[in-house]
């Protein structure tokens, strides 16, 4: 009797995902606290939600202090795992294993990154407001709501970007 060991055609997708995944992980992870906080959280999140803040609510007095948006009426401060980074390497990691042409994994990739940045301060510049106006709702939103909703247009985004991609193949030209 003689066995035959087949592998799924899954099997090797979800393994390159979960080690892509884990990659970007174990970087992030490597990247000194300092400079999150001095430069990356200071310009790459908390000022552009500061000009946010500032775009919807003129008189809002909310000013950059390193990873903090501080204003009369809140401190939010912007740590690790706050900015958004484990749901965009779910998109990236996804987006490098399925099968697609160079020119279509770059279109996804920057259209991926953009959008989890995008909403990435979105979610920051509304629990601002929820710390600032409705204390309460601050811990059920930052814990589930906000981080389930960015997953979920993740997926859906990548879905998205699956199927275009999926049907460009069927139907060049």
């Amino acid at each position: 009797m003689s066995v035959i060991c087949r592998t799924s055609s899954l099997e090797l997708p979800a393994a390159s995902f979960v080690g892509i995944y884990a990659l970007l992980h174990y970087a992030y992870f490597k990247i000194p606290d300092e400079l999150f906080r001095e430069v990356i959280y200071s310009h790459g999140f908390v000022a552009p939600c500061t000009n946010l803040i500032h775009w919807i609510l003129p008189d809002e007095r909310v000013s950059v202090v390193q990873n903090h948006l501080v204003s009369p009426r809140a401190d939010l401060e912007i740590v690790r795992g706050c900015d958004g980074a484990g749901a965009l390497f779910l998109v990236v990691a996804a987006l490098l294993v399925f099968p697609a042409t160079f020119q279509r994994k770059l279109l996804g990739l920057g259209l991926g990154i953009l959008l989890m940045y995008g909403l990435n301060l979105a979610r920051i510049t509304g629990l601002y407001f929820l710390i600032a106006y409705q204390r309460d709702w601050f811990p059920l939103v930052h814990t589930y709501l906000a981080p389930t909703l960015i997953i979920l247009l993740a997926c859906l985004f990548f879905a998205w970007w699956a199927f275009g991609t999926s049907r460009a193949i069927r139907e060049p030209g």
